[in-house]
């Protein structure tokens, strides 16, 4: 689900396909994990992601609170058409910080 780098250089987390319920835990922990790494810049790459739900949202929302509580930047490589759909439904988008 992830690669990372050297400590100095950009972590990037890749999302999986299905962000829904099942799958919010993964992306979560891969967060949260960041949050204890030596990169101090974290990218994600949700350009995969077909499906999310609710939960698949408020585990991206907990995780970039996680990476900002720990001082962390955290960037968009690409998004889905359908996770930036669900996020603007849910009124999330601006809080992800989503590339339009």
């Amino acid at each position: 689900m992830a690669k990372s780098g050297k400590p100095s250089e950009t972590k990037t987390i890749k999302l999986a396909r299905d962000l829904r319920i099942a799958g919010a835990a993964a992306a979560f922990g891969a967060l949260r994990a960041a949050t204890e790494a030596g990169e101090s810049r974290i990218a994600l790459d949700a350009r995969q992601v077909e499906k999310v739900d609710a939960a698949g949202l408020q585990a991206l929302l907990a995780g970039r609170q996680a990476l900002g509580a720990a001082g962390k930047a955290l960037s968009w490589v690409g998004c889905s058409a359908q996770l930036i759909a669900a996020a603007g439904l849910l009124g999330l988008a601006e809080h992800l910080e989503l590339p339009r």
